[in-house]
């Protein structure tokens, strides 16, 4: 049995998803909350953080796996049928400095640049963290949400100056990464790798593909709304958003 220990909004969380969604493996979400998650996930793992995968199938005893790029090596290792890491070295070496790459630059920025302007508006902050957590997060938050928005501000250092510095670490990340997709459809080696999964994962919460127009303007933030509504006709978000309709969207319905 394998259990996957996640935030649902998490960006991370869905590089985790997609690739178990990917292998076609069964396994069961636990959505924690975050703020009170840190008891979780400090009994199960060595940090606070997730995704967290318990792979309770093997042999000797469950395994437990924090992050998704550790859960991608796993899940490869174990059931390398559809592997998302390539078999030649350089392709390998290549992908995984891709994924490396876009965890730093557009998984970090994303994630402090857009916070910075989500966590002040505690309706749509409430909204966001707990999607799909357990009902009792809603009058949880009612109580806790101000200690958990103070947390995530010192813990992710969430200021205007290193908002600022994202949005030039994320723009300059994308520029590159559409550079790599003129005239490709893959980032490495001509098929879809974990470079190509975590490039959209990632960019998922920017791009929404599962949301209609008017459900984008009440999903985020008016100056992450504007930054989304420039980068529309960039070749990136064309790529995530067709990728996303056309395999992620049927995988991700599937009953887990």
């Amino acid at each position: 049995m394998l259990t996957l220990y996640q935030f649902q909004c998490s960006h991370y969380c869905e590089k985790a998803r997609w690739a178990l969604d990917y292998k076609g493996l069964a396994y069961e979400t636990r959505n924690l909350i975050p703020g009170p998650h840190r008891r979780t996930a400090e009994r199960l793992a060595a940090q606070s953080h997730v995704p967290i995968l318990v792979d309770g199938g093997l042999v000797d005893e469950a395994k437990v796996i924090q992050g998704s790029d550790a859960i991608i090596d796993h899940l490869d290792r174990r059931w390398p049928e559809r592997r998302l890491t390539p078999l030649d070295t350089l392709s390998a070496s290549l992908a995984v400095e891709w994924e490396r790459y876009l965890d730093a630059e557009i998984g970090v920025s994303i994630r402090c640049w857009f916070y910075y302007y989500v966590l002040p508006q505690r309706v749509l902050a409430t909204r966001f963290l707990l999607q799909g957590a357990p009902w009792y997060g809603r009058p949880l938050y009612a109580l806790i949400f101000p200690a958990v928005r103070h947390a995530m501000r010192k813990m992710m250092h969430i200021d205007a100056d290193n908002a600022a510095r994202s949005e030039a670490r994320l723009r300059s990340a994308l520029e590159r990464l559409n550079g790599a997709l003129r005239g490709q459809r893959y980032l490495v080696g001509g098929a879809f790798s974990r470079a190509d999964l975590a490039a959209r994962a990632l960019l998922a919460p920017l791009c929404l593909p599962e949301l209609t127009v008017p459900a984008v303007a009440d999903a985020l933030p008016a100056a992450v709304a504007r930054f989304r509504a420039q980068q529309e006709d960039a070749p990136f978000f064309a790529w995530v958003v067709e990728t996303y309709r056309r395999h992620r969207a049927a995988r991700a319905a599937l009953g887990k």
